[in-house]
């Protein structure tokens, strides 16, 4: 009995196989999405457990598609990086440009982007998503522009000229499309999908980041409705809603509708601060100033010279020369001898000059300058220092020729008589000559 439900099992089996291999083919044409839905639990563990045990084997079959995607990813952030650079070299620098920035800052807009958008405008006049094989229209908005076009039309024409690009260019590789559409200063920038792509139609310098933005709405897109986009045959009643999320779109790409940002918390406190600090700062560096401008006359004293009436030059003694007598005639004997008078010499008073007088010590009374002559259109030579010692030489009406030492080394000139404190009465015969008989 065993033998005999032995042999009937393995016949049943090879009469079924067939049977079910042709309804698991019927299955995979007909619901390709049940199928993959219900596969992919299964499909991931098993391509987990086959990493696992064959590392090498799935980095040798998976490097080709791992290389070309990529190349393709690092190409496209390099075209992004360069229009990046681009724009911001076409910006202008100035005070009105450091003004736009803090304006920028303050309202939560980065500087970048206020400066492209005065410098250069940027504008989204339609956007469309298209089924990729078909052709068909889902979605389409016209935000910059008020003129009505065929949009269906329009989508046909875009998947024709796809289409027709791929097969002249392509060159049998399925992973190159054409991307982007220029006309004048209007292009259209292609971002394709496995079930469908979006055209954006618009004018200027795109924004940083716009691609990536592109790339980001339409994969959010295939994950929620990828089955809905594929099976679309026209009946719009079988599609989702998708006129809020282009609508969303368009306010993310082209700033019309969106709002500053408001600035956190972080960056509130820290201009505060800064303002602050700024505050502070004038108000030490005006009591410095003020401190200073009122220490400066204790600092750096300045003596004031008083006026006073100009001295007259005095008479300096000279020697007065003596008479010397004069020689007489010898008397000569005559017929009649007489006797003749002769006049004696009488002695002169003479002008004994007087000794030169010594040095006697004095102080100073006070700050105040020193010139090289007892006159006060004399220049400013030196600067006696109060209670300084002074030798005086000698007195010339109101000035007194003095000399004195310090650290500095050996200074003489005259001085006004008031500023000097004599230690000594001045004798008599230090101001003026005294004639002798």
């Amino acid at each position: 009995m065993r033998r005999k439900a032995q042999i009937d099992a393995e016949g049943l089996i090879e009469r079924i196989a067939p049977i079910l291999s042709d309804m698991i083919g019927r299955t995979i044409r007909d619901s390709r999405d049940d199928m993959a839905e219900a596969l992919g639990p299964l499909m991931g563990e098993a391509i987990r457990v086959q990493i696992r045990d064959s590392r090498k084997d799935m980095v040798e079959a998976l490097y080709p598609v791992i290389g070309e995607t990529v190349q393709k990813s690092v190409a496209e952030s390099v075209r992004e990086f360069q229009r990046n650079i681009d724009s911001q070299l076409k910006k202008t620098f100035g005070p009105e440009g450091m003004l736009r920035a803090i304006t920028a800052r303050l309202r939560g807009v980065s500087p970048t982007q206020l400066a492209l958008r005065d410098s250069l405008p940027f504008s989204v006049r339609e956007i469309f998503l298209i089924q990729r094989e078909t052709g068909l229209l889902l979605a389409h908005s016209h935000p910059g522009t008020s003129e009505i076009v065929d949009s269906d039309i329009v989508s046909g024409m875009l998947t024709a000229i796809r289409d027709f690009v791929q097969d002249s260019f392509g060159q049998g590789q399925e992973d190159k499309e054409l991307d982007e559409i220029q006309y004048g200063d209007q292009r259209i920038v292609i971002q394709s999908g496995r079930a469908a792509y979006l055209a954006v139609v618009m004018t200027g310098v795109e924004p940083e980041g716009f691609r990536a933005r592109l790339h980001q709405f339409v994969s959010d897109l295939h994950v929620k409705y990828e089955s809905a986009l594929k099976q679309y045959n026209g009946d719009p009643a079988t599609l989702p809603n998708l006129q809020p999320k282009i609508a969303r779109l368009v306010a993310d790409i082209g700033g019309e509708e969106r709002g500053p940002k408001k600035m956190s918390p972080a960056t509130r406190w820290g201009i505060a601060g800064l303002v602050l600090l700024g505050i502070l700062f004038i108000m030490l560096a005006c009591f410095y100033l003020q401190f200073t401008v009122a220490l400066y006359p204790v600092a750096f004293p300045s003596p004031t010279p008083t006026n006073t009436s100009t001295p007259t030059s005095t008479p300096t003694a000279t020697a007065t020369p003596t008479s010397t007598p004069t020689a007489t005639s010898t008397p000569t004997s005559t017929p009649t001898p007489t006797f003749t008078p002769t006049f004696t010499p009488t002695p002169t008073s003479t002008f004994t000059p007087t000794a030169t007088p010594t040095p006697f010590t004095a102080i100073s009374s006070d700050d105040m300058w020193i010139r090289p002559a007892p006159d006060f259109s004399a220049p400013h030579i030196d600067l006696l220092f109060i209670n300084t010692p002074v030798k005086v030489l000698s007195v010339y009406g109101i000035w007194m020729e003095v000399e004195w030492n310090d650290s500095v080394g050996y200074h003489h000139g005259w001085a006004l008589a008031k500023w000097i404190s004599l230690l000594e009465s001045v004798p008599t015969e230090h101001i003026t000559p005294t004639p002798t008989q």
